[in-house]
């Protein structure tokens, strides 16, 4: 998989859209648990995750990833991890997304 540059993430926002408000902030909240190494997952039941409306498309546009545990069994687990393309787009609209949050990145309550 070729490495995507700020260009080409832009390119990609003008043709598709950003991403929705709900799943910007989503795709925030992961990778702020995510550390350096990208190894910190987010567990969900893998039906929550395939075909969403919310997931799927961050999936399908190579923002987010996930590998699936305990495949076969009755609850299948998806580890999502936000994909280096997934960090940059969160780097570019980051002063806007952090804004939204309720807190601050020190954790901090907005006022």
């Amino acid at each position: 998989m070729a490495m995507t540059n700020e260009e080409e993430i832009r390119a990609e926002v003008e043709e598709l859209g950003r991403l929705t408000e709900a799943q910007e902030d989503i795709l925030y909240n992961i990778a702020l648990k995510q550390d350096e190494l990208g190894r910190e997952a987010t567990n969900m039941l893998l039906e929550k995750v395939v075909d969403s409306e919310i997931y799927q498309p961050m999936i399908d546009r190579e923002m987010l990833t996930y590998e699936v545990f305990n495949k076969g069994g009755k609850h299948e687990i998806a580890c999502l991890y936000v994909t280096l393309k997934g960090m940059r787009y969160c780097i570019m609209f980051g002063d806007e997304i952090s804004s939204r949050r309720p807190v601050d990145p020190a954790g901090v309550p907005r006022k």
